[in-house]
């Protein structure tokens, strides 16, 4: 069971059937009673969810791995419980709603090994907050965190949205730099086959003393006389102070096999791979999905110097809203091992991204790296051929899905609105994407609590609203449980 309410004044329960009520609640939740020392209790985890209930395997590690890192403890954490008791071990500052650091140990360097392809993103989001903030007691300029596990899997940001979408865009809003290093792709679909990520946090002690050595810089008398901000304190972050900005240009990142082959001899390896079919296919869908959409989203753009491209898609490269390139494309071994993410550059300086993971199945991509299997074979061999119409077509399926999403979150058109939902006239889209969105809640809160007792002088008393109908089910969740740790 729970603890008991009594336990403790400061003491924070959730039900973990509440929106989500997922893994996202129990992360950002123990997060940050790891970063407040509030205790908090979950019951019901993944109560509202109609298959399995209960703690998963990710979520177990995550926990144990915090735990560690933050000398806290852990009950009722196990696989499949629905329930847990998270208790921080560190002081409260007496100053700030965080922690005391002075009381806090933190190493230079972590290395976490996951045993599955469990979504190495996903582990690091509940423990970057923490580390970012206690980081400051390190004397390096940076936090160092190994982790072995999954880069590309499901239900997680992959390796390739983190460096593209979520770095260029934690800079923009504020926050320190952030270093992403792939050292081997690991992916949660197909044969199991653990990847490694290196992540270099700089702390927040880096934004007062980018030199790294963690002690307060001097203040000028100007500066004495502006309100104090508490050192190491999370940047104040409001969304509707940033523009959306107009989309300059479009970046594809294509994974997937060099098998099968299409419209050519698989032995020779002549013809289009499904890896360079999904780039064409994917520049060509683009193009026409963006020429449908209100002109006034792009910024101009002059085709003097035009791309290189494709020869099918050359003729028709002057008629589209933005510069469109291939930004990476990498070969993969399995069928189940394709990926796909679109990135629109803004005037802004904001990325705003959507990716897709998926197979293009079949069981003919292994049995094709057999050449001497191959050669046995007739010139014209009507499996091979059966299992290229599948695999391109599913190729062609992914492409569809990954550019639609894309286009809804450029566009001006809200997914997420209801016949009865009214927007404000003063309200607008934030600048971000619906994942990224989600990831950038417990930052905003973490600022406004570590400034809750300064005023903004230059604020105005009328503010652009932010248009909620964008908002995801993880968005709301995350903005419930800030609320319920943080009380702002």
């Amino acid at each position: 069971m729970v603890a008991s309410r009594s336990s403790s004044s400061s003491h924070v329960y959730l039900n973990g059937r509440t929106l989500e009520g997922g893994g996202q609640l129990v992360r950002i939740a123990t997060g940050l009673s790891a970063l407040t020392g509030r205790p908090v209790s979950i019951d019901h985890v993944r109560g509202n969810r109609q298959r399995k209930k209960g703690l998963k395997r990710s979520d177990t590690a995550t926990l144990k791995l915090l735990a560690e890192i933050s000398g806290s403890k852990v009950s009722g954490g196990e696989l499949g419980s629905q329930f847990l008791n998270f208790f921080p071990q560190s002081i409260r500052s007496k100053g700030g709603p965080l922690l005391d650091l002075s009381q806090v140990s933190v190493k230079s360097e972590y290395d976490i090994k996951l045993t599955t392809a469990g979504a190495v993103l996903l582990v690091f989001q509940a423990l970057y907050p923490y580390l970012l903030y206690v980081g400051s007691q390190v004397a390096a300029p940076f936090v160092k965190v190994n982790i072995t596990g999954g880069t590309n899997s499901y239900w997680s940001p992959s390796y390739d949205y983190a460096t593209q979408v979520m770095v260029p865009n934690f800079a923009k809003l504020g926050l320190p730099p952030l270093s992403i290093i792939l050292n081997k792709r690991g992916w949660s679909t197909g044969p199991v086959d653990l990847g490694a990520i290196t992540f270099l946090i700089h702390t927040l002690a880096s934004e007062h003393n980018p030199d790294g050595q963690n002690q307060p810089k001097k203040t000028s008398e100007k500066d004495r006389n502006r309100p104090a901000e508490p050192l190491c304190s999370f940047p104040r972050i409001n969304l509707m102070d940033h523009k959306r900005g107009k989309v300059t240009q479009i970046d594809v990142t294509v994974l997937a096999p060099d098998q099968p082959i299409l419209n050519g001899d698989a032995e020779d390896g002549t013809g289009s791979t499904v890896r360079q079919f999904i780039e064409q296919v994917t520049q060509r869908t683009l193009r026409r999905e963006t020429r449908k959409l209100d002109p006034s989203i792009f910024a101009k753009h002059s085709t003097t110097s035009p791309l290189k491209e494709d020869p099918l898609s050359q003729s028709s490269a002057k008629h589209t809203p933005v510069p469109i390139k291939i930004h990476t494309s990498e070969a993969t071994n399995y069928h189940s091992h394709v990926y796909i993410l679109l990135v629109a550059h803004t005037s802004s300086g904001f990325r705003i991204g959507h990716e897709i993971l998926g197979s293009v199945g079949g069981d003919y991509l292994t049995e094709s790296k057999s050449k001497g299997r191959q050669k046995q074979r007739p010139a014209h061999d009507s499996r091979r051929d059966s299992h290229n119409e599948l695999a391109f077509s599913a190729a062609a399926e992914l492409v569809s899905r990954c550019v639609e999403g894309f286009i809804g979150e450029v566009s001006n058109e809200s997914p997420n609105a209801q016949p009865d939902q009214k927007n404000p006239s003063t309200a607008k889209r934030a600048c971000l994407d619906a994942n990224m969105r989600d990831q950038i809640v417990v930052f905003e809160a973490l600022g406004k609590a570590c400034h809750a007792g300064l005023h903004d002088t230059e604020a105005t008393d009328i503010e652009p609203l932010e248009d909620e109908r964008y908002w995801t089910l993880h968005t709301k969740t995350a903005k419930w449980v800030c609320r319920q740790m943080l009380n702002v």
